[in-house]
Formats: structure tokens, sequence, C-alpha cells
């Protein structure tokens, strides 16, 4: 798995993920993370979330939700953000840096 993709599963794993349903901001949060992963071109698929889900001890519903969205995002399918602030711009750093450093392990 891409580093990049590890590290926004990173940020998912410290929200709430003992509930089955996430709360709205970590919803937000979550397709943000999942919807830059694509536009960085390296989408986040429902086997590394569910995987990580399992490793982490995820609720089977909240990792079913969230793999679901990548599923959705990965596809090109609309997802819509209600509340995008909650993705922030450090975030969109720290994913960035990670493409960098993906690339130039294979280069």
């Amino acid at each position: 798995m891409p580093a990049v993709i590890d590290k926004a599963l990173d940020f998912i794993n410290g929200m709430n993920t003992s509930v089955s349903v996430p709360h709205p901001m970590d919803e937000s949060t979550t397709k943000g993370l999942l919807k830059y992963l694509k536009e960085l071109g390296v989408p986040a698929s429902a086997a590394d979330v569910t995987a990580r889900g399992n490793r982490e001890g995820w609720n089977a519903g909240f990792t079913q939700k969230v793999a679901g969205w990548a599923d959705k995002i990965a596809a090109g399918d609309r997802v819509i953000v209600k509340n995008p602030e909650y993705f922030t711009a450090y975030m969109r750093e720290q994913l960035r840096a990670q493409v960098c450093v993906d690339e130039s392990q294979t280069s």
C-alpha cells in the first residue's frame, strides 16, 4: 500500500472508529481525505480501508461506510462533503508530502 494511503488511514484511525456511523465532522474529513487521494492519483480502495479497519478494530459499520465511500470516489461517483473545512490544509500538506516520498522510492 502506498505511504500516502497509509497516512490518510492514519488520520481516519484517529477518529472515533468505535461507532457504526461516523460523526458529521469525521464524515466530512474522511470524504475529503478520500477525494484528495483520488486527486493525487492514488485512490484508496475498499480493500485498503477494510484491511486497516480490521487490523485496528474499527466498528464494522464504520469500516463498511468508509469502504463504500472509497469505492464510490475511486469509481468517480459523486460524493458530497457537507463540511469541507474539516479537511484541513495540514492534512493536504501531509498527504502531498507522502506522495513525494512514494515517488522518490519508486524512481
